[in-house]
């Protein structure tokens, strides 16, 4: 018995040994990468990222909401001394980058009674941003539900990614920019991937990889089982339309 039973283990171990393991990786769910797989390059402040040269501007920066793990200690829009403090260190962080102009796409969500983080956040960071002497605006952008950029037409969300990018640019005429949502990721990723799109023209395709590298969470915003998010699927429809000929008058 103990010899049939060797017998039938080393059957098996050579079964096994031969079978194409690629043919079990083709069957097998692909784990999404999710999440930045670029680490931040800033010390201080949670994805931070250059956009490098564009458009003659080598001072547009990306990131995370600087205060918002500040902020989601706080459980009200009204600071402690120490939540400003803390605050007011991380914006004078960025104006020693040489950045002026501080644009936030969070929207603010629930009352005043009950502030989500959001709303926190943004209040915390506009204040902050005044003692140090940066200009704040809060241009907000949803992602999921009623009015975003979920159920958005393509050519809503390129009037509105035109608009910001437009911003940016011409802030950075007066100093260093950063804009940004709450993690940095997806709302800050379609802004940036426009960016790239347009001015710096790049393929579609290159765009997007950028946003997933760095972090862009396209299985949550998806509308077909994970194979692409609605903000991506903008972009490509986007990329056609900036590249489709004028109209003849």
């Amino acid at each position: 018995m103990k010899r049939i039973l060797e017998t039938i283990i080393l059957a098996t171990c050579l079964v096994l040994a031969r079978w194409p393991m690629g043919a079990l990786a083709q069957n097998a769910p692909a784990a999404a990468k999710v999440g930045e797989q670029i680490p931040s390059e800033d010390a201080v402040l949670k994805d931070f990222h250059s956009l490098g040269l564009i458009d003659g501007h080598v001072n547009i920066f990306r990131c995370a909401c600087p205060v918002r793990d500040i902020a989601g200690a706080m459980a009200t829009t009204q600071p402690t001394d120490a939540n400003l403090a803390a605050a007011k260190a991380r914006l004078q962080r960025l104006y020693d980058l040489g950045i002026r102009t501080d644009i936030s796409f969070q929207s603010a969500v629930g009352d005043e009674a009950k502030p989500d983080e959001s709303t926190r956040a943004i209040a915390l960071e506009k204040a902050a941003a005044a003692l140090v002497g940066l200009k704040f605006i809060n241009d907000p952008i949803v992602n999921s539900g009623p009015h975003s950029l979920e159920d958005m037409t393509d050519a809503q969300v390129m009037t509105l990614l035109d608009t910001e990018s437009t911003k940016i640019l011409s802030s950075a005429r007066d100093g260093g920019v950063v804009f940004h949502c709450s993690a940095g990721h997806d709302r800050t990723g379609i802004v940036a991937a426009y960016i790239r799109i347009k001015y710096e023209h790049w393929p579609v395709d290159q765009a997007i990889d950028e946003m997933r590298r760095l972090g862009h969470n396209w299985p949550k915003y998806s509308s077909n089982g994970g194979v692409s998010s609605w903000d991506e699927d903008h972009l490509k429809a986007i990329a056609k339309l900036l590249a489709a000929p004028p109209a003849a008058n």
